[in-house]
């Protein structure tokens, strides 16, 4: 719930038995891809140096990594589209664009927003994480479908920080309230205050009219068909295709909740299947739960 933060619904794996009870859903650590994309395109629109109309050249480049290493992105199925406005780079998760705002921002930036939104604090784990090479704009990182759904609902809560919570209190067997995680975590938030803001509003309202570019024109066009009603519910969000088709990934909101969906195997570098990306099979998943979880809401 992106207002509340409280998590409605979770599921780990396929199944739980014995043989399996790893719940991927906070203990998976996977790339993002290209769903990692609008963690840093905040920091670019805060920076004032890019807003969701600047043109970005999408054309053949090499970027010089600070090891002296070069790297040559290149788009899904080598597309080249020239002139871009920055909101339908995003939209289309090209790459190239995507990594030229990345340079034009800085790692330091880009880092730092994206650590903060994931719920990373710890400077050796943020270390970690995020390698400052340009691969790290195309979501080469390790993360769980929790802290993606956390940082994609930090925008819908206007740019303030959002951490899960899955308890909200804990009775005795007489209904004694023994424990109040709600009420601690309210009350730390509450001592945070303006430090709880990870980003303006402003900023937040504008990444989410892009990502509903996405839903509407972008590389989430094909689920608007099921959502039906997305005209009248604003709904919003990413695609994220890892190398070889290994990881698929949609994550979206409306103002109301906000979801991750991930596809991808526990042994890395295994194919999901050609042409099995974010959009064709997490895409579908993601708004049919979401179709179905606003049934009854206003």
């Amino acid at each position: 719930d992106s207002r509340n933060r409280y998590i409605l619904a979770m599921v780990g794996g396929r199944r739980f038995e014995r043989t399996d009870q790893c719940n991927r859903a906070t203990s998976a650590q996977v790339e993002p891809g290209s769903s990692f994309k609008p963690l840093y395109y905040s920091a670019a629109i805060d920076s004032r140096k890019f807003t969701a109309a600047t043109m970005i050249l999408d054309a053949p480049v090499v970027f010089t990594n600070a090891d002296g290493t070069s790297y040559e992105p290149l788009n899904y199925k080598g597309k080249w589209h020239g002139r871009i406005l920055l909101r339908d780079a995003l939209a289309e998760s090209m790459n190239v664009p995507s990594l030229k705002v990345l340079d034009g921002i800085g790692f330091d930036a880009a880092i730092q927003r994206a650590s903060r939104m994931l719920g990373i604090t710890d400077p050796a784990e943020i270390e970690r994480v995020f390698p400052r090479y340009y691969p790290l704009g195309l979501g080469v990182i390790a993360v769980s479908p929790l802290q993606m759904a956390r940082a994609f609902a930090t925008f819908p809560n206007e740019g303030r920080e959002v951490v899960p919570l899955a308890i909200r209190y804990i009775e005795d067997r007489n209904g004694k309230v023994i424990l109040e995680p709600e009420k601690e975590l309210r009350a730390r938030q509450s001592r945070k205050g303006e430090a709880a803001q990870i980003m303006p509003p402003q900023t937040a309202f504008i990444m989410t009219s892009i990502m509903q570019s996405t839903v509407r024109e972008g590389t989430l066009a094909g689920v608007t068909g099921i959502l039906e009603d997305t005209k009248k519910r604003p709904m919003a969000g990413k695609t994220g295709t890892t190398q070889n088709w290994s990881d698929a990934w949609t994550v979206g909101f409306s103002p109301q909740i906000t979801t991750a969906i991930w596809y991808g195997f526990d042994e890395g570098n295994r194919s999901l299947g050609t042409e099995l990306t974010g959009a064709a099979i997490a895409g579908p998943t993601w708004a049919r739960f979401m179709k179905e979880v606003h049934a009854n809401l206003p």
